[in-house]
């Protein structure tokens, strides 16, 4: 008798809403012929506040996504920027996350993630230790020498480069929004990491690891890109679509597992406009204007130097779409509201002031405090009828009393405004997620039926984790059901 396995598919940007409408358009045929035919059904979740992929694939894969207040962060014991992605330096805090706990994929593959996740990487960050062989090389050549996987790879890759550059190139000449540096990433992604991650996958399973998690990012760039309704951004959710498919195919290749599978996603994307679009200036600038003894740095951004020399301080601001942090690097720990008030007055109301801003966040005794342009409220019931127009405020202020809890979440933690399905960005991007508010909040969790899952009460993405281990545990069972 075969074992079971599982893989699971994360479609990273993704919200439970646009999988629905792509469903209903004819967009995602195979995910429609999931649901209509082998008895699957989407479900949404919370993923928490910041709705960004490092806090919730950590929570994803180890249950715990403490201390992770955004996709970068200033990091005051170190004296650093800590953030993924290109150039990313998670390595030099590594050591300190997530001790003691068991990662979902032990023993699996852990496929193109931030976090190696205490499985066979093969595709995975630079941080981790490497095996004998380089991983990559691992997938990149079996990839490179087989012909037919080369063919589909170049045909698709050369049609997609093209696309992109010609939508770019079309955007450009209609004046219509578009962020360069994420349609290289676009690029990127479409183009090479998303053909290596299927073949890893698929090469996963002939090999019958027990467990797969494999991350693909295309839908993301593109969003950030062109924006999450763009007819580009569209075009992806089929190709993603053809990748669950071209995955689910191979569910009984293996004589020796019989794979299951899951497919979810770690938060949604929002329509954008960028912080600057009135008068040009970055938050970084207005800080500098407001504190000129102080030097400032943008972190995604400019460097603007004091007006004395030393200056009296520094401060950096971190910005992860929707959602920035400033620093005061000098001043040990996370400071409170009236420490900040003391030693920079009127700085908090100043921000908060701003028509570009939702709110800020502070420090400020037990459950910290908010405050708007109009308002200054306890982050408790106080903050209801602000919160209600964001998402359920009992469950947002939860989050937002857990994300001030974070000892590197920043000394001021700035939301940029949301109205109407638009969120002000703070980088240079059309489509983004990071903050709170609409669809980046609510990722979705594709499963069968009769396996009894439940994400109804997940609040935070490290909800997943018992209720994916849970059907590891009962895979590892006989009674489950076999593959369709």
């Amino acid at each position: 008798m075969s074992r079971r396995g599982l893989v699971i598919l994360h479609l990273d940007g993704v919200s439970h809403a646009l999988l629905e409408r792509a469903v209903a358009a004819g967009a995602m045929p195979f995910v429609a012929k999931l649901l209509a035919e082998e008895g699957y059904q989407a479900q949404p979740y919370r993923c928490g506040v910041p709705s960004t992929t490092p806090f919730a694939q950590a929570g994803i894969l180890y249950g715990d996504s403490s201390n992770i207040p955004s996709y970068r962060w200033w990091d005051k014991e170190l004296g650093a920027v800590i953030g993924f992605g290109a150039g990313g330096t998670f390595e030099l805090v590594a050591e300190r996350y997530f001790k003691g706990r068991r990662p979902l994929t032990t023993g699996g593959a852990c496929i193109a993630a931030l976090y190696r996740a205490g499985a066979d990487d093969r595709f995975g960050p630079a941080y981790t230790e490497h095996h004998e062989q380089h991983p990559d090389r691992r997938v990149i050549v079996p990839f490179l020498t087989n012909p037919v996987v080369v063919y589909h790879w170049l045909r698709h890759a050369g049609r997609a480069g093209f696309g992109i550059l010609a939508r770019y190139a079309g955007a450009r000449l209609a004046r219509r929004r578009a962020s360069q540096a994420y349609v290289f990433a676009d690029l990127f992604h479409e183009c090479v990491v998303h053909h290596l991650t299927r073949f890893a996958t698929r090469q996963a399973m002939a090999e019958g690891l027990p467990v797969i998690y494999s991350c693909f990012y295309t839908f993301d760039e593109a969003a950030h890109a062109f924006g999450p309704g763009d007819e580009w951004a569209r075009r992806i959710l089929r190709y993603l679509d053809s990748t669950v498919r071209w995955v689910a195919q191979a569910r009984l290749d293996n004589p020796d597992v019989r794979y299951e599978l899951v497919v979810l996603s770690d938060h949604g994307q929002v329509e954008c406009e960028p912080f600057n679009a009135n008068d040009g200036r970055t938050l970084g600038e207005l800080v500098a204007e407001w504190l000129p003894d102080q030097e400032v740095t943008e972190h995604r951004g400019g460097r603007h130097p004091a007006s004395s020399e030393p200056p009296a301080g520094k401060v950096a601001i971190t910005y992860s779409g929707g959602l920035a942090h400033v620093y005061f690097t000098d001043l040990p720990g996370r400071l409170e509201l009236a420490e900040i008030e003391r030693r920079f007055p009127s700085l908090v109301a100043r921000v908060a002031g701003l028509d570009r801003v939702d709110c800020v966040l502070v420090k400020d005794g037990e459950v910290g405090r908010l405050l708007t342009g109009e308002k200054s409220f306890p982050l408790g019931p106080e903050a209801r009828e602000f919160l209600s127009r964001l998402d359920e405020p009992g469950v947002l202020t939860a989050q937002l009393q857990r994300l001030n809890s974070f000892p590197n979440s920043g000394d001021l933690v700035v939301f940029g405004r949301y109205r109407d399905g638009r969120q002000v960005n703070f980088e240079n991007q059309v489509g983004g997620h990071g903050s709170a508010g609409g669809e980046q909040l609510h990722p979705f969790l594709l499963t069968k039926r009769e396996w009894g899952l439940d994400a109804s009460a997940v609040r935070s993405a490290e909800g997943l984790y018992p209720v994916l281990n849970s059907l590891l545990e009962r895979l590892a069972s006989p009674g489950i059901s076999s593959s369709g």
